[in-house]
């Protein structure tokens, strides 16, 4: 991770590509890139560690970045891509919790932090501002549930049922002593 330094003219037009931002009237949104942080990962660097609170939200400007959540036997398990003008984070401007995910760059990926505190201050400053990146968080939380419902009614989908594991016995001989005495 390094940061980025860079003129806030710079940072507004990268915003305004941004559909979240885009929304933002021009007189409020002049006074954001002045109270976000830029940052600049490599590929295969780390901004959010499941388990480890964050106080920022996210929102990646260009590159990849890809969501990965701990499973029960593998390391990580990747959950999702996300590309330029994508939100991630957004538990931390609500809550002081761990992360319930790890957000990891994919390739050279630059990064727009806001931490809890200055989006505060900023959405108390900019009502309708604030308006239309909570309505967008929203929403975009609310895609994030839709999606991860219809992985987890897949993944169910495809258990095998215990009907289907008997139906499987009987193409396998029941006991070690049949395999040994049928000869092969």
């Amino acid at each position: 991770m390094k940061k980025v330094e860079i003129f806030p003219e710079a940072m507004f037009a990268s915003l305004i590509d941004i559909p979240m931002f885009s929304q933002i009237d021009r007189t409020d949104l002049d006074d954001l890139p002045a109270i976000c942080d830029l940052y600049s990962y490599e590929s295969g660097e780390k901004i959010i560690v499941e388990g480890q609170v964050s106080t920022s939200i996210f929102t990646l400007l260009s590159g990849e970045v890809e969501i990965l959540k701990k499973g029960h036997e593998k390391d990580e398990i990747k959950i999702n891509t996300l590309t330029m003008g994508a939100t991630f984070g957004e538990t931390s401007i609500f809550k002081n919790e761990p992360s319930t995910a790890t957000v990891r760059a994919t390739d050279l990926s630059l990064v727009m932090a806001l931490s809890r505190d200055k989006f505060t201050t900023y959405i108390n400053m900019h009502p309708r501002a604030g308006l239309v990146m909570m309505t967008y968080i929203v929403f975009g939380l609310l895609e994030k549930l839709r999606s991860s419902n219809e992985l987890i009614a897949q993944d169910k989908e495809f258990l095998v049922s215990s009907d289907d594991l008997e139906a499987m016995k009987s193409l396998f001989p029941p006991t070690v002593d049949e395999i040994l005495s049928s000869g092969l």
